[in-house]
């Protein structure tokens, strides 16, 4: 029996449903005849597919069969996306996951975050979309999820570093999530724990996978979407709250970084 990896497969979109702040499943447990992905911006909750089992959160694929039963409870009201889909090799529609390898059945935590937030938002705005157009656009990002899904799971595969034990480093990540919504100079921060500012970017990244400025960067940016969706603050307000000097300039770090301006992202999440 030939398997595919879930890159390879064609993937056609039936409808996208939304959710934001859903407080409670209305049932227990579903069956669905189609793939079923729930794609997870915020809150949790416990699922349950055959063996696989646990909590699905922020930034997570979950991944259920057709006809297989989904058991669900909500943990903390919870944001996301369901995409009901078929998968194709060929005319062959691949409905089982014995077909599949890698096994994207149960939950998949996506690790580069910014792009995860970024095709939500682009899914949230297609979501009602049924022409041509915007169809083969969805149907296009649902495909660019397994792809990301493939490359972090060979990442992950070949990946032999071992994080160092880095107590310096340790304090500094503590010290930047303490002041990550404040002025915060990581020159200073450098200079203040003996380093050069190319020594502590060093260390900083061998410790924690990305360098000083791109963590700080991440917080900001992911406090900035929880108050985008959340709120009805101005972007003058929320560049202020999440640490950026105003709004202009918040706007153009978060497009930069995320594909979609502060605007559109809210409007994305407000479908």
């Amino acid at each position: 029996m030939q398997t595919y990896r879930p890159r390879e497969l064609a993937a056609r979109i039936d409808f996208i449903t939304v959710w934001n702040h859903k407080a409670r499943f209305e049932i227990d447990e579903d069956v669905s005849p189609q793939w079923m992905l729930f794609v997870v911006d915020g809150g949790s909750f416990r699922f349950e597919i055959d063996e696989h089992k646990g909590v699905a959160e922020k930034g997570d694929l979950l991944l259920c069969p057709p006809d297989i039963a989904l058991k669900r409870e909500m943990l903390r009201p919870a944001t996301f996306l369901v995409l009901n889909f078929s998968w194709f090799a060929a005319a062959e529609e691949i409905r089982t996951e014995d077909r599949l390898f890698p096994n994207p059945v149960g939950k998949h935590p996506i690790r580069d975050k910014q792009r995860f937030a970024s095709t939500y938002g682009y899914l949230a705005m297609l979501s009602r979309r049924q022409d041509p157009l915007g169809v083969g656009r969805r149907n296009f990002l649902l495909a660019d999820l397994w792809e990301q899904f493939d490359w972090e799971w060979e990442t992950h595969l070949h990946e032999t570093r071992v994080i160092p034990d880095d107590p310096l480093m340790e304090e500094a990540e503590a010290h930047i999530k303490e002041s990550a919504f404040e002025f915060i100079s990581l020159s200073q921060l450098s200079f203040a724990m003996g380093l050069s500012t190319v020594q502590f970017s060093r260390r900083f990244r061998s410790k924690f996978g990305v360098n000083p400025s791109e963590y700080l960067s991440e917080l900001r940016l992911d406090r900035a979407r929880t108050l985008l969706q959340e709120t009805v603050w101005t972007i003058d307000k929320i560049a202020t709250a999440c640490g950026y000097r105003n709004g202009f300039y918040f706007s153009r770090v978060f497009s930069q970084k995320m594909g979609i301006t502060p605007s559109e992202y809210r409007r994305a999440h407000r479908i």
